[in-house]
């Protein structure tokens, strides 16, 4: 769907599995950063084909309010949510200097909906999110079950007090990208930067094995 901004006439390119069906919403400009609000869809006129490349990622959720404003991040963002409501504050402020945009949820099935609907680079999970054991928690169910082709865009960290900070082993169990124990949050930014750069590491070597393979 194309809209043009109210303020600064500027067009958007929203792709249609990314609108909400059957409800307006508002988002916010990426290019004057004005709220805007978006209806066009809910008229009975078909929409028309579109080759633009969409440039943006957008979160939408059955659980949004209506007057909840959908972010919408310019393709080089790097976004992460975090779903950690004992240290929310150290997180954002932590993830906010490392050149994130940060996102969290109001429930499982909320981080869910946003996870289905935004390209997240990171997901910070702490192990009692939502008061809720993480083996048992649907976000993590849910991100374990996700097709290798999706997950190994999402850097996925579980923090608690239970982890040992940096254990790749007790990771790879875990089938998460990196642990961090709660008493190593000064630490945090070594420990994600390490961690990142030998996933990032890991899946070149992958990938250009599968282009090896012609798979790619």
């Amino acid at each position: 769907m194309q809209i043009n901004c109210s303020a600064c006439s500027k067009e958007i390119s929203i792709p249609d599995d990314k609108v909400p069906a059957g409800q307006a919403f508002n988002l916010t400009c990426p290019h004057c950063k004005d709220k805007i609000r978006v209806d066009q869809h809910l008229k009975k006129e078909e929409p028309e084909e579109s080759d633009t490349i969409d440039a943006f990622n957008f979160v939408t959720s059955d659980d949004f309010d209506e007057d909840e404003v959908l972010e919408v991040y310019d393709e080089d963002d790097k976004v992460a949510l975090v779903l950690d409501q004992e240290n929310g504050d150290f997180w954002v402020n932590t993830l906010t200097d490392m050149g994130y945009k940060i996102q969290t949820a109001n429930s499982e099935d909320h981080a869910i909906h946003k996870i289905k609907f935004t390209g997240f680079d990171l997901v910070i999970l702490h192990e009692n999110y939502q008061s809720t054991p993480f083996r048992e928690n649907a976000v993590y169910k849910y991100l374990l079950n996700l097709p290798m082709s999706q997950r190994r865009w999402i850097f996925f960290v579980l923090v608690g007090a239970a982890f040992k900070s940096l254990n790749n082993m007790e990771a790879f169990s875990l089938s998460v990208n990196v642990v961090i124990n709660e008493k190593d949050f000064d630490k945090a930014k070594v420990i994600l930067r390490k961690s990142m750069t030998d996933n990032d590491h890991f899946y070149k070597v992958f990938r250009e094995a599968l282009a090896a393979h012609g798979k790619v």
